[in-house]
């Protein structure tokens, strides 16, 4: 049916930009707390006494200047990468994408839990239209990372089966369950 089809895709696209809205925060929290220590440290060093730091570190006067400039130029260029990159953009905008296919995951499965077969096909009709609009809008997940994206939401989808099979076991033995596992699947094929 191609209801439970779209439910499917819906569910992986929202892992999908799950993770790559994760990843690109991460990203960009990472890079920018760093630069900002670092450029605090770098201002830092500029008030302290050069023959203090000559002791504690052996390096000249002239060398310390050398080097905080050489620093400074470097966090400088770090800051217009990060500005180019746009991490933080563009994990909101995979982080809004899978709010939007939430709400259609929502949809798809109130329809698909209609016992009256008249009223699911009528609504199927629309929700096949709202699916097509919100998939077009959506932010595009780069083919680059498609099948790495497509195998992480499997291996989800199959912790929680294992997890539902043992809830009270532990997390970390039930990923290596899951990895020994899949070896013994690849051999059939």
């Amino acid at each position: 049916m191609e209801l439970e089809r779209q439910k499917r895709v819906i569910s992986m696209m929202i892992t999908m930009h799950s993770i790559l809205s994760s990843k690109y925060s991460r990203l960009s929290n990472f890079f920018e707390i760093t630069l900002l220590i670092v450029s605090a440290v770098l201002n830092a060093l500029l008030f302290v006494d050069t023959s203090f730091i000559a002791r504690v570190t052996f390096i000249n006067p002239v060398n310390q200047q050398l080097f905080i400039g050489i620093a400074s130029v470097i966090v400088f260029a770090i800051s217009i990468v990060l500005l180019k990159v746009n991490w933080k953009e563009k994990s909101e905008k995979h982080r809004k994408s899978s709010e939007q296919l939430f709400i259609l995951l929502h949809e798809c499965r109130t329809i698909l839990n209609l016992s009256d077969e008249e009223e699911k096909s009528l609504q199927s009709e629309e929700f096949n239209k709202r699916y097509l609009q919100v998939i077009n809008m959506l932010e595009k997940i780069p083919d680059s990372r498609f099948n790495n994206l497509k195998s992480a939401h499997y291996r989800k989808v199959e912790l929680s089966k294992l997890i539902d099979k043992h809830p009270g076991g532990t997390l970390l033995i039930l990923k290596i369950k899951l990895f020994l596992t899949s070896f013994k699947e690849i051999k059939k094929i």
